[in-house]
């Protein structure tokens, strides 16, 4: 491999492979054709307290050419009525790529 060819290859595979760590603490297993998986959004375990409502906000993917909706946090926690977050997790449902959803889901007071 000439050392022209190296730096760019080198950097291909850091991108790559640093791509799936900074979507959330913990991001388990996903599949090309199926996935229907919920994760935590937090990390804080020992602090961590499941508040007594919930609220969820969802955004979602259709064939990778139209993304739409609104998976935050603070449109979560208005739907859920919650003024105090105590703990957040997430759900991601994906079909062949075709439909993908992402569901953020708040626990709090």
């Amino acid at each position: 491999m000439t050392k022209q060819v190296m730096p760019a290859v080198l950097l291909t595979i850091l991108l790559l492979g640093s791509g799936c760590a900074l979507v959330a603490p913990f991001q388990p297993p996903q599949g090309a054709v199926f996935s229907n998986t919920k994760a935590p959004l937090d990390v804080n375990y020992d602090e961590t307290a499941l508040g007594t409502k919930n609220g969820e906000s969802s955004a979602y993917n259709i064939l990778g050419l139209f993304a739409f909706g609104d998976a935050s946090t603070q449109t979560a926690a208005k739907n859920g009525d919650i003024s105090i977050i105590d703990h957040a997790d997430y759900a991601y449902l994906n079909f062949l790529y075709i439909f993908q959803k992402t569901t953020v889901t708040v626990y709090g007071k």
